[in-house]
């Protein structure tokens, strides 16, 4: 049987906090069937990437966030 797996970072624009940074969220689909939760890690709007589904930029930050974020993605992969 096949399995289709599907993850996605993304922003929720709707939890900003007071500072103004928003939430960095994880999105894995199997076969259809979707599980979303928080990666405890937040960004300013500006910085986030819609298209790469990453931080943008070469700072430090950045660079840790977008680190960190690659570490979840072969955890996830275990769904399947």
């Amino acid at each position: 049987m096949n399995t289709k797996l599907s993850i996605l970072f993304f922003v929720k624009r709707t939890k900003t906090n007071v500072d103004g940074l928003l939430p960095i969220f994880i999105r894995v689909t199997v076969n259809g069937e979707r599980i979303e939760f928080s990666t405890k890690r937040i960004t300013p709007s500006e910085k986030w990437s819609v298209e790469g589904n990453r931080m943008k930029g070469t700072s430090a930050e950045s660079k840790a966030t977008n680190s960190y974020l690659d570490t979840l993605n072969p955890l996830c992969s275990n769904f399947a």
